[in-house]
This record gives structure tokens, C-alpha cells and sequence, in this order.
């Protein structure tokens, strides 16, 4: 029996996560999730806000990674590296690693009264470990939808696309991250054969519609819609 984990299970027991690749629609689904049946979505953008306090209270000697001042200026060289030196680069612990302890204590605190739907970059070994599986999908994107060019026409994205196009060989650059995308994909689908994970492939054919039956059929939320609806004595 391994007691931590098991008190984490229960203390998010009201938290459902989408992990996943980019571009397979997590975000979006979050969102449909979240205003379907009034959760809260939880994504990486508390970072930036409910987060502040995260930065306030790091230190070097507890915060070592997230108190390291990480600007990048040259973005010649950022983006000029082979596919194996940003995977090396990607390695060990950083501070992703601590935002994501603080994540989950604000998931706990937040989910004590609420239901969250959950779309923030916790690994799937970590995940597994204090959620139940059938609280976790994995969503995915198939090959075609996998490149940098698809990646940058997303808003909050065009700016990594237009950094590399402003670079010497473009081209070039943009074939490694279309090849990072692919072995991240990869690993991702690896993960969740390996770890049984219950698992959605975004291809040409899917619609919003399709992936949140999928999706509530397997959280079992249509039970949970209808205790919203109708009030014990009109069951």
C-alpha cells in the first residue's frame, strides 16, 4: 500500500485530467467540458495568475530551478540546435517540475467543493499515480496534424512560428521541431499503451461533437449531468 499516493487519489478525486500532444484539442475540450457541466478548467495559464504567489515564495535553496533567470536572447542559436541537443536539453529537473508540485496543491485546494477539469502539463507516470485512470484521457493528434506550421496558426502560438520564420533556414528549423513534435507524439502514445490509459486520436474526421461523447461516456458524466438537473425528489 503506498499511503501518499493514495491520499492524493482521494484529495482529487473531484479533478478529471486531459493530457496529451499538442493540437489533439485538450484545451478545447476543457473548455466545452468546463461549461457543459460548470467545472472549473484548470489550465497552464494559472500560471501567470493564480500563480503569482508560486513566484513570491521561491528561494534558491527550495526554488533552485524556478528562481534561475532563463531569458533567451539568441534565438539563432535556441532554434539552430539538431533534434538530439534539444532533447538532451530536455532532460532531468527543471522548473516545470516545481510549477507542477504547486499545481497540484492548487488542485487539491480548489477541488475540495468543485469539480475541475484539468488541462496542465503533468507527465502521465506522475498522473497515473494520484488519479484514478478512469479520471484521465489521453488525447492525441494524428501525423498530419503534428507540425510546427499547424502549431503556429494557433494564437497564443504565432509567435514561436514567426520567430523561426525571421531566422536564417527556416526551413531547416522547422523540420526539426515538426521532428520533436513527431518523437514527442511518439512517447506520448508509448505512455499511454504502457500505462493503459484510456486514449482519443484526433484525425481529419473528428469533430467537437464526437470527442465530448467520448469523453463523458468514459468520465461518466452523464450521471453526473443529471443530478445537476433534476433535485432528489424529482428522481
Amino acid at each position: 500500500m503506498n499511503i501518499a499516493e493514495n491520499i492524493l487519489k482521494h484529495s482529487l478525486q473531484n479533478v478529471y485530467f486531459l493530457t496529451g500532444t499538442a493540437l489533439a484539442g485538450k484545451t478545447t475540450m476543457s473548455k466545452v467540458i468546463a461549461q457543459k457541466y460548470g467545472f472549473v478548467h484548470f489550465n497552464d495559464n494559472w500560471h501567470e495568475d493564480n500563480f503569482k504567489v508560486f513566484r513570491a515564495i521561491c528561494d534558491e535553496q527550495h526554488q533552485p530551478h524556478s528562481t534561475k533567470k532563463k531569458q533567451t536572447t539568441d534565438w539563432e542559436a535556441f532554434f539552430g540546435r539538431s533534434v538530439d541537443e534539444f532533447l538532451a536539453a530536455n532532460t532531468g529537473r527543471g522548473e516545470n517540475d516545481e510549477y507542477i508540485e504547486f499545481a497540484i496543491i492548487e488542485l487539491i485546494k480548489l477541488s475540495q467543493n468543485q469539480k475541475i477539469i484539468a488541462d496542465v502539463g503533468i507527465p502521465i507516470p506522475l498522473l497515473t499515480q494520484i488519479s484514478d485512470h478512469n479520471r484521465i484521457a489521453c488525447m492525441l493528434a494524428s501525423p498530419e496534424f503534428l507540425t510546427c506550421e499547424n502549431y503556429g496558426k494557433r494564437e497564443d502560438h504565432k509567435e514561436f512560428l514567426e520567430c523561426i520564420l525571421s531566422l536564417k533556414e527556416p526551413e531547416k528549423k522547422i523540420a526539426v521541431q515538426d521532428e520533436l513534435f513527431r518523437i514527442g507524439a511518439e512517447k506520448t502514445l508509448e505512455e499511454a499503451r504502457k500505462y493503459n490509459l484510456y486514449h482519443i486520436i484526433r484525425t481529419s474526421e473528428s469533430t467537437i461533437e464526437k470527442t465530448l461523447l467520448l469523453l463523458e461516456e468514459h468520465f461518466g458524466l452523464y450521471s453526473q449531468l443529471n443530478e445537476k438537473q433534476f433535485s432528489p425528489s424529482q428522481k
